[in-house]
């Protein structure tokens, strides 16, 4: 995979912004890969004078765009795998996965070409459509995931003294809903009950609870992590 040419060697390139390559292209050698002091990778990229010809233009290694050839082989499309330096990162990512269905644009317009004096409203004209290819309906139709989260994430519930949430209707009685075995089996108060029993449960805030106990949304329980 090699850059275009762009910088000295192609000032005409659409790369080019305010007279320098918006991927930062070429690249500067360097003799071993480190990790510089923002965190970024730096790729080894050796002065072996070897060159590529690609419209016209001898490119070197300071022209070769990253990339893992395992992949790129075995999937043969556009991917890479990199170094993972900052949380925005993770964040970036997780935008493409919720940013919605790929959308076009659609215009209509009539197959004539009688000249009439017919007023042409140009915004009702075009059309914000959903997309769908045929990647994403295979996909679809077979089932496969989506996106996978690693570790699990278990978000913990709280609340001050005889505060909980109660889900009750207008019509009901409130001494009957205040008694309701369920206002009390909540994960956070069930939090306290192997305190009473369990030593090792002493030991651990709330935070740390889920490490070694798990609470059972269909019993209203917590039980011993196994």
């Amino acid at each position: 995979m090699i850059h275009e040419p762009c910088g000295l060697a192609r000032i005409s390139s659409p790369y080019m912004q305010n007279g320098r390559c918006s991927k930062h292209f070429p690249k500067n050698y360097v003799q071993n890969t480190i990790i510089n002091e923002d965190g970024y990778l730096v790729y080894q990229r050796r002065e072996d004078g070897r060159t590529i010809k690609r419209e016209g233009i001898n490119l070197d290694n300071r022209y070769v765009v990253p990339h893992n050839g395992y992949l790129l082989l075995k999937y043969s499309a556009h991917i890479n795998v990199e170094w993972c330096n900052q949380g925005k990162s993770i964040k970036y990512l997780f935008k493409y996965i919720n940013k919605g269905n790929d959308r076009v644009t659609t215009a209509f317009r009539q197959n004539t070409h009688k000249k009439d004096s017919i007023n042409v409203d140009e915004i009702k004209m075009y059309y914000d459509c959903r997309y769908i290819s045929p990647c994403e309906a295979g996909w679809r139709n077979f089932g496969f995931p989506i996106h996978h989260r690693e570790p699990s994430v278990e978000r913990l519930s709280f609340h001050l003294p005889n505060e909980q949430p109660v889900i009750f209707f207008d019509n009901d009685v409130i001494d009957v809903v205040a008694n309701k075995p369920s206002v009390r089996e909540l994960q956070f108060l069930s939090w306290f009950e192997p305190n009473k029993s369990n030593e090792e449960a002493r030991y651990l805030t709330y935070v740390e609870f889920p490490l070694k106990f798990v609470w059972n949304k269909k019993i209203k329980r917590v039980g011993k992590k196994r």
